[in-house]
């Protein structure tokens, strides 16, 4: 056995390998961050900040039309809110008694600041809005989002007790959520006023119902006058003839003398706000769910799941209501990020089983393999600390670097083996081994990584985003393979590359014919490839031996002279025929070109007779001077063990 040298005492690789305590504690450690981050790390289906911020502000003007909203409101709104910094667009939609206004960030906002900025601007404006202006909301998402969650409320019955409940104790606690942004319930009863006719009264009056209909509908009504500039100042002009209460409207006049209230009743009563939906037989309040554009998707999805779960339970309730979740945005990424984690691990587990079949070390195989989710762990924590989430784009960037997490710890197994082959030392073996291959797999490693850094700085927006959230977990799961394999491998290899114990020795040799099985049947394949090769050129040797014996000189000859006057009398009259020239002719040869190719057709047609007979006479001849037949190999399948062998 070679003595340690004194170079290998000294150095970082000396230094690692001497401490193993220390190397296990900083191993442990890095899988405990790793699984910390691993479990804390927020899901998403895909990065954040592929669609920036986006903000919706509804305002209600009632009795207004549209034309006045978009030049009183729109236009007032959007001068102040161009004002914000890293606003990139603002679209507003006018009509009649309400304004939508969409405002969309160039990048990632905090959303209480952003909604503070478009509160502060709204009460910037509101001396120029019109008097009229009723609430405002503002949504931190925008309206073209996919909902978190699609869910119906159903109740027994329908009355104004089961839409109170929805409204007031439903609605309020899906609103409590945190990272909710905007909740609507449809199927809810609403309050309106009905005129109750009595039909008697109404035929002995002789009343036209039609005019009377129509009368009420112009009496009833708020329009926009147009505008009057007095001193600079601009006022607005609008008629507001609504009714005000059911008093105003019992007594309106339908003829002299002949009131509503003589007709009939009016009364305020419960009405479908908007539709009506059924489910299993009982009504159905249909409704969705939107999350704040900076908000958690599986965070948010989990907890909206947790509330419905918690209705049947609630005292306030009494159980009047149940939930139905027909869509859970949190499931769909959940179920994608396992599909896309089950084929990571597949991946993975096929290459460990490689490493396995080529190293055939159950301990070696066990450390080398060890890189693949440590390398995978740090790189999730490395991302966790800086604020990133785990979505799809991270996690295909970590299944496209799975294979080549390997790669560095391979190389140095390798050569910390061949050092251990040459009679030195483990702990010698170990030292020398790293440091030989160290700058060579480190230039590896730096090489793959710079490709993907001009990449992840490359555009901007929506590409510029993917190629990051892509680029980053790879190129960190690569460098912390890199420091995996420089620190810790060389520790673990210098105590588990020796003698097997003993308890495992007859095991190993159980367990030699079948991880030889690949090398074996490689060989077994070779071989017969070899030999079928082998087969067939003898074949064709003997062939061609038994022809040329069998026809001898003056069959060779007879041979060869019929095919030349076969071929000669064929073209000779396809010539004569002027076939040839004729054909040359229809393509648009002139004539001299025809002659001067059929000339050189005789040419070319004799020199190839010559050719075949002088391959026919001088073939044999040098085969006479070389070897009788194929030389026949030692053995046609390889020797040895290994496949690269």
């Amino acid at each position: 056995m070679n003595h340690p040298s004194k170079s290998s005492k000294r150095g970082f690789f000396a230094l690692t390998v001497g401490r193993p305590i220390a190397m296990g504690v900083l191993f442990i450690t890095s899988i405990l961050i790793g699984l910390i981050a691993y479990g804390r790390i927020p899901l998403e289906f895909m990065p954040s900040g592929i669609a920036g911020s986006r903000f919706s502000v509804f305002i209600q003007n009632d009795g207004s039309s549209a034309q006045e909203n978009a030049d009183r409101i729109a236009r007032v709104l959007k001068e102040q809110f161009d004002t914000i910094a890293d606003v990139q667009d603002v679209n507003s939609i006018s009509s009649e008694d309400s304004v939508r206004v969409r405002i969309k960030f160039s990048g990632e906002v905090q959303a209480e600041l952003a909604k503070a900025e478009l509160r502060d601007r709204i009460e910037r404006a509101r001396p120029e809005l019109p008097d009229t202006v009723g609430r405002t909301w503002i949504w931190a998402n925008d309206d073209g989002d996919v909902p978190v969650m699609w869910f119906a409320i159903v109740a027994s019955e329908r009355n104004a007790d089961v839409t109170a409940l929805i409204d007031k104790v439903v609605q309020k606690k899906l609103e409590g959520v945190d990272g909710v942004s905007r909740v609507e319930i449809w199927g809810s009863l609403d309050q309106s006023i009905r005129i109750f006719l009595d039909e008697e009264k109404v035929r002995g009056a002789r009343i036209d119902l039609g005019a009377v209909i129509q009368k009420l509908a112009a009496d009833n009504f708020a329009e926009p006058l147009g505008e009057v500039s007095e001193g600079g100042t601009e006022f607005i002009l609008r008629s507001d003839m609504r009714f005000k209460s059911l008093e105003e409207i019992e007594n309106y006049p339908v003829r002299p003398g002949l009131r509503l209230a003589d007709l009939g009743t009016v009364e305020r009563v419960n009405s479908i706000r908007d539709r009506i939906t059924r489910i299993n037989g009982g009504y159905a309040y249909y409704g969705m769910v939107q999350k704040e554009s900076s908000a958690n998707v599986v965070a948010v999805g989990e907890e909206l799941e947790r509330v419905m779960d918690s209705l049947e339970d609630e005292p306030r309730l009494d159980g009047k209501l149940s939930a139905e979740v027909f869509f859970n945005q949190a499931d769909f990424i959940r179920s994608s990020l396992q599909q896309l984690k089950g084929t990571a691990v597949q991946g993975g587990g096929l290459a460990i089983l490689v490493l396995f079949l080529f190293l055939r070390r159950a301990r070696l195989t066990l450390c080398v393999a060890l890189c693949i989710p440590v390398s995978a762990l740090l790189a999730i924590a490395f991302e966790s600390m800086r604020g990133s989430s785990f979505n799809i784009m991270t996690m295909t960037g970590l299944t496209l670097g799975l294979g080549m997490l390997v790669d560095n710890a391979v190389v140095v197994v390798e050569s910390i083996v061949r050092q251990r082959g040459q009679g030195r030392a483990p702990k010698h073996s170990a030292v020398l081994g790293a440091r030989d291959v160290g700058l060579a797999i480190s230039l590896a490693t730096m090489t793959s990584v710079v490709v993907f850094v001009p990449l992840m700085f490359m555009g901007s927006g929506f590409l510029g985003v993917v190629l990051k959230a892509l680029g980053v977990p790879l190129c960190a799961s690569l460098i912390f393979s890199l420091f995996i394999a420089l620190v810790f491998i060389p520790t673990a290899g210098a105590r588990v590359l020796g003698e097997r114990p003993r308890m495992f020795q007859s095991a190993a040799a159980w367990l030699a014919p079948i991880l030889g099985f690949p090398a074996r049947a490689l060989a077994y394949l070779i071989g017969a490839i070899r030999m079928v090769f082998f087969g067939v050129l003898t074949l064709l040797h003997r062939c061609e031996r038994f022809i040329l014996v069998l026809m001898g000189w003056p069959g060779r000859i007879a041979v060869v002279s019929a095919i030349v006057y076969l071929a000669w009398v064929a073209f000779a009259s396809a010539a004569s025929n002027g076939a040839l020239g004729q054909n040359l002719g229809e393509l648009g040869v002139p004539k001299s070109t025809a002659a001067a190719v059929t000339s050189t057709s005789k040419s070319i047609l004799v020199s190839g007779s010559i050719a075949v007979l002088g391959l026919l006479i001088l073939v044999p001849l040098w085969r006479r001077k070389g070897k009788a037949s194929p030389e026949r190999p030692e053995r046609f399948v390889p020797s040895g063990t290994s496949i690269v062998d």
